[in-house]
């Protein structure tokens, strides 16, 4: 590959406009391809791949590249200078439709604001981007640097304008704060946590000069180090006001003045005339707030890398064609929403601001079978292999009223292709080969034989690394020291002209690597949280069509069971739920997160909210209020806790450690954390108060049999409660197995037993002749 890599180089550093690069198989290979070519050429890349799910991945693999030598030092000079460290960004779309009245998800939301601020102010090297949002429309590079805002120190910044700029950034005020995008404020002091810091600010000021600035720690409120100065980034992509709504609602009336909008648009302008938002708004205030920008407005001087760009092309084509029949759709139905054109470039700008950008195309298979691939479906649709005469005839020819194509200027409902990247266009090619490697499923013996001492092993934690490493010597396998390492790859590929080859410990176990978690985050990148789609999953197999369910945005609605929809040769599947006159919402399986089952204390069956309307609007917030009712509450209850005294139990005594060793499972990650946690509370001489939830069978017995114990070895008595007189004897029944090595007695309360041996437990249990007692409430 040496030969091929070094003409790579001198093209980019040549600033080649097109260059076609084949034989790459994987993201892994891919990526450490592009790592390798950063750091010679010192240019800075926007890959672009298909769908949020890809550049995570890319995103892993660059980061595992980034701080792994092997992507550099093969094949390479390793003398040459180096690039620095490289600032990775990843933009994602939204996956929200415009025009289906629902706000794009919170988290999208701030990942989308953050790069696009760091792109801004020159804090990126590598953009990790959707074929999506290269079509989005943005607010000007201007307009996004002034997002946020930079705070110093002995600096004059007024706090009124510093809240300001929070809130039209999209903080939300809590007190305390608790998480990225909050802040508070108490009398001349702001606490500020911003999405790329690890911890939150406290800025104090003095009039309206900034008198200092400190990090601390959310939980215990300590301060962790004196700040210089602090740069809060913005939580959304545009600054928004309420005046701005209240704007808006003013300039909707004008645009949407025809009766068949008058319902949908009350619903929103109720809101927007108190200058509050509502549910789908982002989509909407283009309308007083113009996009007038564009992905490559902010990349000006980066290099395209464009992933499979025939995939690309075809999610691109199909989205178009949505957008097309969703915008018409709710025009006739009397719902609100901006022409395309105001939230997306149409195709044939994005053509053009694509052929005015350095790009690499990466294609697996090549030029020739994408050729073949772009003729067939030319053929099938008429036009011709070019593309550029195919698309031109298209668009004077729906000018004169073909049904499947609009004007010039207007996005095509055709599925035709859009010649993004056309294979006719004169390009460099290259071909640097790459390979999958090998899946072991657990064949031990199988990897053995075919590592050779070269290869390179990729785990996910320092455990996994120790026991391979003992299995390679096992079997007289003597590796070098960085021969296996920790870290997130995708998957395992081999470069044969390079004599390297990847396994990962996915190929090896037959385990499917969950790359990222593991690893240190670059700058800004904050870890991703963990999905809440698997919790609901366990509670969406028990729905019955009939069953009522809560929307996040919509409200209560009847559960109607799932629906297979075929559009362009492709399907999906919805939850169908039916809300007031019959109306039908259809969700995506993919997002059943917004989604959740309707329980209450209540038999009756609760009313539909009505899709659209503004009911359970008005039911969030009256929820929010009762809410933050309640905290407050709870912020003086544990206030007055905090001043009670209660007993610290002394450290674990040695038959503590005998006893837990006796355990003869594994302990759980979360169960060795709920272990330690409790008894560090127990330490402690502020009253307990601690709540440990999981599912059946997850171990919250031995938790508790454990704090039981450690508080029967410092002289204190346990009462186990239990809802039921089965699960009293059950536990019983363990207790007693467990506590039979050690001198505690543990007794029994419940209505198996008679009135007489129930008052004989009592009265031991009042001089303290039982150490457990285990029982029901009665």
């Amino acid at each position: 590959m040496a030969n091929e890599f070094d003409e790579l180089i001198g093209a980019v550093n040549k600033g080649t406009r097109l260059i076609s690069l084949s034989g790459l198989t994987s993201i892994a290979s891919k990526a450490q391809v592009l790592m390798r070519l950063r750091a010679e050429t010192g240019k800075r890349f926007a890959v672009v791949a298909d769908t949020n799910y890809d550049i995570d991945l890319w995103a892993d693999d660059l980061e595992f590249w980034e701080s792994d030598p092997v992507a550099t030092a093969s094949g390479s000079d390793n003398s040459a200078p180096r690039a620095p460290h490289s600032a990775l960004v990843t933009l994602p779309s939204f996956d929200t439709d415009p025009y289906s009245g629902v706000s794009p998800h919170a988290e999208t939301q701030e990942r989308r604001a953050l790069a696009l601020w760091q792109i801004a102010k020159g804090e990126s090297d590598i953009v990790v981007m959707s074929g999506r949002s290269l079509i989005q429309r943005t607010a000007s590079v201007d307009e996004i640097a002034s997002l946020g805002c930079e705070l110093v120190r002995d600096a004059d910044s007024p706090p009124e304008d510093v809240v300001s700029r929070l809130i039209a950034g999209g903080y939300v005020r809590e007190d305390p704060i608790f998480g990225p995008g909050q802040f508070s404020i108490r009398g001349g002091i702001i606490d500020i946590w911003s999405p790329d810091a690890e911890t939150p600010v406290r800025v104090e000021f003095f009039g309206d000069t900034v008198d200092s600035i400190r990090s601390f720690d959310a939980d215990t409120q300590l301060s962790v180090e004196q700040l210089k100065s602090v740069a809060i980034a913005p939580m959304r992509e545009f600054a928004t006001t309420p005046q701005d709504l209240k704007d808006w609602a003013f300039f909707a009336n004008e645009r949407f003045d025809q009766p068949k909008f008058a319902r949908t648009l009350r619903d929103r302008t109720d809101f927007a005339k108190e200058g509050e938002t509502f549910s789908g708004w982002e989509f909407l205030m283009p309308m007083v707030k113009p996009l007038t920008a564009s992905i490559f407005d902010h990349l000006t001087d980066y290099v395209f890398v464009i992933d499979e760009p025939a995939t690309i092309e075809h999610s691109l084509t199909n989205l178009y064609e949505r957008l097309v029949t969703t915008h018409a759709a709710i025009t006739d139905a009397g719902d609100v929403g901006l022409d395309i054109e105001e939230l997306f470039l149409e195709p044939e700008t994005l053509r053009t601001k694509l052929e005015g950008v350095s790009r690499i195309e990466t294609r697996s298979l090549g030029r020739t079978s994408a050729a073949t691939d772009e003729e067939f479906s030319v053929g099938l649709e008429g036009g011709n292999p070019t593309g550029r005469e195919g698309v031109q005839r298209g668009r004077s020819e729906g000018a004169d009223g073909d049904k499947n194509t609009l004007p010039t200027g207007r996005v095509s409902a055709s599925s035709a292709p859009l010649f993004l990247f056309p294979t006719a266009e004169k390009s460099l090619e290259l071909e640097i080969q790459s390979r999958s490697t090998r899946k072991f499923h657990g064949d031990i013996p199988a990897f053995v034989a075919e590592f050779e001492k070269d290869d390179q092993i990729v785990v996910q934690t320092s455990g996994m690394a120790e026991r391979l490493a003992e299995i390679l010597r096992e079997y007289d396998k003597y590796i070098p020291q960085d021969t296996i390492r920790v870290g997130g790859l995708s998957s395992g590929f081999e470069l044969t002209s390079e004599n390297l080859r990847i396994f990962t410990e996915g190929d090896i176990f037959g385990e499917e690597t969950t790359s990222g978690d593991q690893k240190p985050k670059t700058k800004g990148q904050k870890p991703r949280s963990k999905s809440k789609l698997g919790a609901f999953i366990s509670d969406f197999r028990d729905l019955k069509s009939g069953d009522f369910v809560v929307h996040i945005d919509h409200g209560i609605g009847r559960f109607d069971g799932l629906q297979t929809i075929s559009s362009q040769g492709s399907e999906r599947e919805f939850m169908l739920l039916i809300y007031t006159d019959n109306a039908k919402l259809f969700v995506p399986v993919e997002r059943m997160d917004l989604v959740s089952r309707y329980s209450s204390g209540e038999a009756t069956a609760p009313t539909l909210d009505r899709l659209g309307g503004i009911g359970w609007q008005k039911t969030k917030a009256k929820a929010k209020r009762a809410m933050r009712d309640m905290a407050d509450e709870l912020l003086k209850l544990y206030a007055e806790r905090k001043l009670v005294r209660g007993h610290a139990f002394q450290p674990d005594a040695p038959w503590q450690h005998e006893f837990e060793d006796a355990f003869p499972y594994d302990l759980t990650v979360d169960q060795a954390a709920a272990i330690e946690d409790v008894k560090s509370d127990m330490e402690t001489p502020t009253p307990m108060d601690r709540l440990i939830i999981g599912d059946v069978g997850y171990g919250k017995t031995e938790v508790a049999m454990r704090a039981a114990f450690k508080a029967v070895m410092d002289g204190k008595q346990a009462a186990i409660l239990t809802p039921t007189t089965v699960l009293a004897y059950q536990h019983y029944e363990t207790f007693k197995k467990r506590f039979a090595a050690f001198p505690v007695k543990v007794d029994l309360l419940s209505r198996f037993r008679s009135t007489k041996e129930q008052k004989a437990v009592a009265e031991s249990a009042g001089k303290g002749e039982v150490d457990v007692l285990i029982g029901t409430h009665r």
